[in-house]
Order: structure tokens, then sequence, then C-alpha cells
């Protein structure tokens, strides 16, 4: 796949907060020898896409590593988009507005999430150029789902229940494949994401990431599961990894 005509008017968004309560310091947490949000970094810088990489934190500790491993910008971020109930949709309109409120603006923009680290700098490559083949105003990373979300039960009053129906309980080969946004990569126009505020309000293409490469770290036991990967040589980080 060919990249964007326009990938010097890219700008590359991580948030990385610093709060998280499942996984103190996760973003600060090493892969390989390499800060999460520094190994988003590095991928970002590594795929030549970007004429500026933003990392947004409320964690000056966050910040000061993001800068060692070359961000361009490192944005403290307000109060109110530190809390756990702060979406990332909200982080980009608040990094977008500010920069554009300086005179710095960028038609085209990606959000890589620390917390998936095994994505390549091929795949932000391949979904920049689904973006502009498409001509869709956003392209998302997506992953098949473990198991059927549909087959979903829930507790009420201590009985079992079909989330879904009763009807979706059927084989998995009868039902339609649903997939789950993974982390790996979100890239839109920035016009388009300003004007909806919502990655899903837009006209979304989909970009595949293989189940081996969707690992997404909220707990130390994920983070376990991508070194394992690196190490035995199933996924790799790149020739400066290993």
């Amino acid at each position: 796949m060919t990249t964007p005509a326009a990938a010097g008017d890219a700008l590359c968004i991580i948030p990385a907060r610093g709060g998280s309560k499942r996984f103190p310091g996760k973003n600060l947490a090493p892969i390989a020898g390499r800060p999460l949000v520094g190994q988003a970094v590095h991928v970002a810088r590594e795929s030549g896409l970007f004429s500026a990489i933003a990392v947004s934190s409320d964690d000056a500790a966050v910040l000061a590593v993001a800068r060692e491993h070359g961000a361009d910008l490192a944005l403290m971020r307000d109060a109110a988009l530190a809390t756990d109930r702060a979406q990332v949709k909200d982080v980009c309109v608040s990094v977008l507005e500010g920069l554009v409120s300086q005179g710095a603006r960028y038609p085209l923009f990606a959000v890589l999430l620390p917390t998936s680290p095994l994505r390549t700098a091929e795949d932000l490559r391949n979904a920049f150029a689904v973006l502009v083949e498409t001509g869709a105003d956003c392209c998302m990373s997506l992953v098949e789902c473990e198991h059927p979300p549909q087959r979903a039960v829930a507790i009420t009053e201590g009985l079992v229940r079909p989330y879904f129906g009763p009807e979706y309980m059927k084989p998995a080969q009868a039902l339609e494949t649903l997939y789950r946004h993974d982390g790996t990569v979100i890239c839109a126009r920035t016009d388009a994401f300003l004007r909806d505020r919502s990655f899903y309000g837009m006209r979304v293409a989909p970009y595949l990431v293989p189940r081996v490469r969707a690992v997404d770290v909220d707990a130390p036991l994920d983070l376990a599961w991508a070194e394992f990967l690196v190490s035995t040589g199933v996924v790799s980080l790149g020739r400066s990894e290993r």
C-alpha cells in the first residue's frame, strides 16, 4: 500500500494518562527494555508519517520520558481530562484545538495508545493508506472478537440470562463476525473529527490487525504476555529491539 501524499501534514497524538488504578505506572512499564509510551513514540517516528508527535498526559514523569524518547510536544492536559472517565476523543479535541489556537494546523492526525505495544510502523502506513484510498473520514484498527459477544450472559437477581436474548445462543459460525478496536491506530481527517467530535459519527474504514499483535495492556499479566511474544520471536519490535 502507498502512504498518503500529505503525510508531512499529519500529527500523531499519544494519550498517556498517569493515573491507572489497575496498573499503576502502566504507561512507563517497559516492553523489551523501552517504556510503553517510548515504544509508541518510536514506532510513530519509524513510520515516517508525522511532522509532529505529541504526547498528552497529566503526569510530568510520563511527559519527561516521552521527551527522552523523541516526542516533539509534551502536553500537560487539564485536570478534567485526567480522570479514569476521560475519553480519548476528548483528549484529541483538546490537543487539536489547542494547537489550532497557536496557529498549528494538521489536516490529518493519528491516535496511538501506548497500551498497544505490538503495533508496527507498517500498521501505521497501511492504515493511512486505507484512509486515503477509500476517501473515508477515519480509519480504525480492528481485531476480531475472541468470542462472539452476542452470546454474552448477565447475572440478574442471582440467575443467568442471555444478555442479548436467547435467539443469539447458537453456534458461533451461525453468528455475524464482530470486531473491536484494539488501540493500534486510529487515523482521521481533522476537520471531519472536529465537526463530529467522535470517531464513530464519521465514515470509518476498517484496518484489520492480527490477533497475535492486538495485545491491550490493561494489567501486568497483559504486559507479561506481550513480553513473551516478543522474547520468543512470535512478534518483533524491530531490529533495534533485538
